[in-house]
């Protein structure tokens, strides 16, 4: 057993400074009180979307015993809800509004977990200050508070970008053992949120260009890195496609995402999109699909197949895509451009609505525009200063380079402001920790500027 002594010795080489360790008690107490907050709105969602009727569902297949129901979304987050289930000894998942069932405590589980993991991170990175930082603004965060409540996949993404970020820079310094577990970490990963690929192919970048060793060294280490990612996810990959009679890169809605988020005349907003089409799909399909809810895709759907009636509906959507950066992207670069970037700053400059539902069964937005746009010009200001003051740093450059291929990957996408919320804890991290890195360095700058000021007139009384 490890002696009170060693465990004494272990925490003041680790905190040698009182201020170290008043640090160390406010990112403990903050992490209890982000806890707290996330307890208190389990039971308080009223309405369910889609997506987690998806995820139960799924969920629900793999605790039968039986097939994946829907390929339309990563398994990572029904993988979860089924464990969490089978480890309560439960045979079936508490799906309704107003829940206290396993779902929303493994999703508590999953918020502190991130929530630990993002002061661990930082506090390795930039040391204390950048800790209670990055901690405080996401157990402060509203939507990362309220999202405890539901059943979508933000928060295990938001742990797998960290842990797979947090894994890659453990492993870089040591050897290809070390390197082939990151590389399966990043696998996971992408088994929770297929966007998180892209990520893998910067780090294998980034692993390559790296100064360490010679240039096969650098391959050899890139490439176990991208294989063990590879073969992690090549499983399911090969499951998914054989259920599917086709090949599917994990997901299979990735198609009829790509179109909506490049139909130019509905500014690649699913909803508008949706709208936009809403005449054309009723008059092909009357009376089937005339009275969708606003953002139901059911309709745009049947009418992208409709005008390909000899393929599949994957591939008719491909198709479409294909036509929509043929005509917008390519015919029209400037306005596509334009709707990129409006779609990009719509996602990162407002808030997720909560996800509940007002009086009348519309959704309601809840959380405060206020908060996330103070708390991002914080991180995304840090983290863009953080670039610059940390710019031979690996461990900081290549996960924000990461982020931002992610981020650019979806614009092409149907996205909206939820899509911000699995990457708001890497944002208030990286932000944190930038912004830390920063002030220190201005700090010591203007130190060494007064004390060259000051040495000025002591050297010309000396002569």
């Amino acid at each position: 057993m490890i002696s009170r002594e060693h465990l004494a010795a272990v925490f003041v080489r680790l905190f040698p400074r009182r201020i170290d360790r008043i640090l160390l008690v406010a990112v403990i107490a903050m992490i209890i009180a982000g806890t707290v907050l996330r307890v208190d709105v389990i039971g308080s969602n009223n309405r369910i979307s889609t997506d987690e009727q998806a995820y139960v569902y799924n969920a629900e297949r793999i605790l039968q015993d039986h097939p994946i129901a829907t390929f339309k979304w990563a398994p990572g987050t029904s993988l979860m809800f089924a464990a969490a289930a089978i480890l309560r000894g439960y045979s079936t998942i508490s799906f309704a509004t107003h829940s206290h069932g396993v779902a929303q405590y493994s999703q508590l589980l999953t918020e502190l977990a991130t929530l630990a993991l993002v002061a661990l991170m930082a506090w390795v990175l930039a040391g204390g200050w950048a800790a209670l930082i990055g901690v405080t603004l996401m157990a402060t965060y509203s939507p990362l508070i309220d999202v405890t409540r539901s059943y979508l996949s933000e928060p295990l993404g938001a742990l797998a970008l960290l842990a797979m970020m947090a894994a890659v820079c453990w492993a870089r310094r040591r050897d290809l053992l070390a390197l082939a577990t990151a590389g399966i970490v990043a696998g996971l990963a992408g088994l929770v949120r297929e966007d998180l690929a892209i990520a893998v192919a910067v780090v294998m970048i980034g692993l390559l260009i790296n100064a360490r060793g010679g240039w096969r060294m650098r391959l050899l280490r890139a490439l176990v890195y991208g294989l063990l990612a590879l073969a992690t996810v090549a499983p399911y990959v090969v499951y998914a496609s054989l259920r599917e009679h086709r090949f599917t890169p994990i997901v299979s809605a990735g198609p009829n995402a790509l179109f909506l988020g490049t139909y130019l005349p509905g500014g690649g907003n699913q909803f508008f999109d949706t709208e936009v089409l809403a005449k054309q799909v009723c008059h092909h399909f009357y009376p089937k699909f005339c009275n969708l809810p606003p953002g139901d895709t059911q309709g745009v759907d049947a009418l992208l197949q409709s005008r390909h009636p000899t393929l599949s509906e994957a591939d008719a959507a491909t198709a479409e895509a294909l036509h929509n950066l043929r005509v917008y992207m390519l015919g029209r670069p400037l306005k596509f451009l334009h709707m990129l970037w409006k779609k990009a700053w719509n996602m990162w400059s407002l808030p997720w609505s909560g996800g509940n539902a007002g009086a009348g069964g519309g959704l309601v937005h809840s959380e405060s525009v206020f908060q996330h746009q103070l708390y991002s010009a914080i991180a995304w200001i840090g983290m863009l200063l953080g670039l610059v003051a940390l710019r031979r740093r690996w461990a900081f450059v290549v996960p924000v380079l990461g982020l931002l291929a992610i981020a650019l990957l979806n614009t092409f996408f149907a996205i909206t402001p939820r899509d911000n919320v699995r990457f708001m804890p890497f944002v208030f991290l990286y932000g944190a920790v930038g912004l830390v890195a920063t002030l220190r360095w201005a700090f010591a700058f203007a130190r060494a500027q007064a004390r060259r000021r000051g040495a000025r007139p002591a050297s010309g009384a000396a002569g």
